[in-house]
């Protein structure tokens, strides 16, 4: 049987039945408030049986309803609807929280719902998920500032205000324009960085473009117009002067160049390639390094110019304007690290570019000024923006090795004697140019390379007077040398090279060590070392080659003179006295000793010799002429020419005395019977006729000196073909006189 629906009914304000007032079906409706309940059955779902409001609104009776419409509940009223409030704390969390809830925060003073995301945020989309980016229209309710204000990460950033002005970074937008760039403080004014966007140019002032160099038009792009300005003022705008790509660096004050040793890895501090051994580069030794300035380059107004010592940055320069509104140009000379900046001026007073208009460019010069040089292979280089110079590449040589130190170990040996090629001039023994002449002897060099050497060959000399050039020694004529020679050659201990040096193709006694053998001369980066071989022995030398430039008493010269060919020759002097009776008989050069009182010829002179040849003196067996000699000598020759009936004597030198015979011409020696047929050149012809004993002089334009010279002898009427063209002339010398050259010519 169904249950009995019954209906109960109560007029007293907010009265509610009770479970015991009800059963199941029946209702109770509180005439007084308009509420309906019945009792609900749950059916064991953890509330069990309770009463339950049917009609949970409430009419107002003014006018207003709560409608239920499908799925929607529809409010209608002119009042407001009241929806939960409380603070962030009192939200539901997020777990419970239903999408679609909504509250008022009082904490943040606003709406807010449950939604999207998982999360609680502001309605209408003017606030972030954590509402610290969001826009008001009033600080505080009810102010009416009438400003809007855009706030981003909690922070106020943009602020629009009654007046129109618009501030972006600042709150307070009082300005017209903002001079930094920095804020947008007025609306009807924008400063900014950049504008993406297209810009027309629109119509002048005055309603049309004046023709010009360019005539814009009204609907053209500012960028457009621009552009077209910009390429008809490019025409108008000077050169550049010429920036530093490519300029070459040079070094100062370093110690030169030198080459690099073999036999040990260098340290390379650059980027680049390793040094290579015998490569030549530039040295340094004081650990800093300066540059040549690099002058008149540009630009000297804008980017930023920095030095590099092996990559690593040493001066670090930024250029500007040194000109106009926003002058700001260095001018004066700047030193930043190791880069000194100087005459940093307008580039009309480039001296490398010239007539660039003042006001348009700048230009510099720059140079290195006491860069750090660690030891090694560097390189340095100028970069300015884009732009870089060629590097200059140096080692720095940590080398502490001394100047190279040349000795003599092995005392000149003299020629075998056995072996020795020698000949003879006045009965005095001569070495000739000969390998089997030669002399040998052995030099050390220590300290001949550190890190670095200079050439390979380092060791240099040259011949002297009496001695062949025995030729320059490299490091591979020392013992254990190579070319490039290894690091430290000889230091520490000495390295040694043979040396043969032979005499000369020439007439020569040498007395002196200079004349002797060569001195040689080490060089290397750290300095130079000399020595030269000696020995006390004096070496006479004889050329094997006829010679007319010294004495030779076999070769005399004669130049075109009367008729007949070869030379003037020595022969016996015959006797002592100044005009024995003549003789003309063959010298015998290999003679020794000779005649005391006759004169030597040695080592390319004819002199009054008394000196002792058998001791002091090479080659050894020489003669004794210390004793028995000190008394006139004589030097007598033989000149065989027809057709002479004058001639002049030329020679240079000291005598004491100097006669002219022609021992087969009757005439002349009966005229001369008292000299035995000797005319004297230290006394005038007579002027006509032949020389005779009250006139026994012969020397015409002038007597002969007694210290050289040129002088003409005459025969007067008498010519050498009446004696069979036999002419003597006799030469006296004193002590200590010589002749070193001897001459006969036609006049």
């Amino acid at each position: 049987m169904a249950t009995p629906y019954r209906i109960k009914r109560s007029s007293v304000t907010g009265k509610r039945p009770t479970l015991a007032d009800l059963e199941k079906g029946e209702l109770a409706l509180n005439f007084y408030d308009g509420h309906l309940f019945a009792e609900r059955d749950t059916g064991g779902v953890g509330i069990g049986t309770t009463i339950a409001l049917l009609t949970p609104w409430i009419e107002d009776f003014g006018g207003g309803k709560i409608t239920f419409s499908g799925n929607r509940v529809i409010i209608d009223g002119t009042n407001s609807i009241q929806i939960p409030v409380g603070n962030t704390a009192q939200r539901d969390n997020v777990g419970t929280a239903v999408t679609g809830q909504i509250r008022y925060n009082t904490s943040t003073s606003s709406f807010e719902g449950f939604g999207s995301g998982g999360a609680w945020g502001s309605l209408g989309g003017i606030k972030d998920v954590d509402q610290d980016t969001y826009i008001t229209a009033e600080s505080a309710a009810g102010v009416d500032e009438d400003r809007l204000t855009f706030y981003t990460a909690g922070t106020a950033k943009i602020v629009i205000t009654p007046d129109g002005h618009v501030g972006i970074g600042t709150t307070i937008p009082s300005a017209v324009v903002d001079s930094s760039n920095s804020k947008i403080l007025n609306v009807g004014v924008v400063t900014a960085n950049t504008y993406y966007g297209d810009q027309i140019i629109g119509t002048p002032t005055n309603g049309s473009f004046r023709a010009g160099a360019y005539t814009p038009v009204v609907t053209e792009k500012t960028k457009d117009s621009i552009d077209e300005l910009n390429y008809i003022l490019g025409k108008l705008v000077p050169t550049q002067p010429d920036n530093i790509g490519g300029v070459s660096l040079t070094l100062t004050g370093t110690a030169g160049n030198a080459r690099l040793c073999s036999g040990f890895t260098p340290v390379n501090n650059t980027n680049d390639a390793a040094p290579v051994a015998g490569t030549q580069y530039t040295r340094n030794v004081d650990s800093t390094i300066s540059t040549n300035s690099i002058t008149d380059y540009g630009p000297g107004d804008s980017g930023t110019l920095t030095g590099y010592v092996n990559t690593v940055g040493v001066g670090t320069t930024t250029f500007g304007v040194s000109f106009g509104l926003y002058a700001a140009g260095l001018n004066s000379p700047v030193t930043s690290g190791a880069i000194r900046i100087t005459n940093n001026t307008d580039a009309a007073d480039s001296a490398r570019n010239t007539g660039i208009t003042s006001l348009f460019y700048e230009v510099y010069d720059v140079k290195f000024l006491n860069a750090a040089s660690p030891d090694g292979y560097n390189e340095a280089y100028i970069t300015h923006g884009s732009n870089t110079t060629n590097s200059v590449y140096w080692y720095e040589d940590p080398s502490t090795v001394s100047a190279p130190v040349l000795s003599v170990t092995t005392t000149p040996v003299t020629p075998n004697t056995s072996t020795d090629v020698v000949v003879w001039s006045s009965g005095v023994p001569h070495y000739t140019e000969s390998s089997n002449n030669a002399f040998n002897y052995v030099i050390t060099c220590t300290n001949a390379t550190g890190d670095m050497y200079t050439q390979n060959t380092f060791c240099t000399t040259a011949q002297t007077t009496g001695f062949q050039d025995p030729g320059d020694k490299n490091y591979t004529n020392f013992a254990g040398g190579v070319n490039p020679p290894a690091k430290n050659f000889g230091v520490g201990s000495g390295v040694t090279c043979a040396i043969s040096q032979a005499p000369r193709n020439k007439h020569y006694s040498a007395t002196s060590n200079s004349t002797k053998f060569s001195q040689y001369t080490a060089s290397t980066p750290y300095g130079s070392g000399s020595i030269r071989a000696t020995i006390s022995e004096s070496i006479n030398i004889m050329g094997s080659s006829a010679t007319t430039s010294d004495m030779d008493e076999d070769n005399i010269l004669i130049s075109s003179l009367g008729t007949g060919s070869g030379n003037a020759t020595r022969v016996n002097a015959g006797s002592t006295g100044d005009t024995p009776s003549p003789v003309q008989t063959t010298w015998d050069a290999t003679n020794t000793p000779p005649a005391v009182y006759e004169a030597i010829v040695r080592g390319g002179d004819l002199r009054h010799d008394v000196e002792n040849y058998s001791s002091g003196w090479l080659p050894a067996g020489g003669p004794d002429l210390s004793s028995g000699r000190t008394g006139s000598q004589y030097f007598q020759v033989l000149i065989d020419r027809t057709n002479v009936s004058q001639f002049n004597i030329t020679y240079t030198g000291n005598i004491a005395g100097c006669w002219v015979c022609m021992p087969d011409n009757s005439t002349w020696t009966t005229g001369l019977s008292d000299t035995n047929g000797w005319a004297n050149m230290f006394a005038s012809y007579i002027g006509s006729g032949v020389p005779r004993n009250d006139y026994p002089g012969c020397a015409t334009g002038g007597v002969m000196d007694d210290n050289g010279g040129t002088f003409t002898c005459t025969f007067g009427t008498e010519s050498s073909s009446n004696g069979g063209g036999k002419i003597l002339v006799r030469w006296k010398l004193a002590a200590n006189d010589f002749i070193n050259t001897m001459s006969f010519a036609s006049t």
